[in-house]
């Protein structure tokens, strides 16, 4: 059973290590493109469904949000790397 354990932990490892990575990667590049929006980049596009544009002045909130939520998730990401990585030692 403890092989079985350590088998899945290793295979997790290097998922939860990439998706750890973009998570961050993709907070910073969402309140870059909210900044970017707000003060006149047109080519960031932001919307809430199809055919719904977000305004314009909401770009800053709505990736500060969204930033807050993917950082929220690489928290607990990054903790269960470490569990993880102490499955492993026998």
């Amino acid at each position: 059973m403890k092989i079985i354990q350590a088998f899945f932990c290793l295979l997790a490892v290097p998922v939860l290590s990439v998706l750890y990575a973009g998570l961050i990667v993709s907070a910073a590049l969402s309140i870059l493109a909210g900044i970017l929006r707000t003060f006149g980049l047109q080519q960031i596009g932001m919307s809430i469904w199809p055919g719904v544009s977000l305004p314009v002045l909401l770009s800053i909130p709505f990736s500060l949000l969204f930033s807050l939520l993917f950082f929220y998730c690489s928290i607990y990401v990054k903790r269960s790397i470490p569990y993880c990585i102490s499955k492993l030692k026998f």
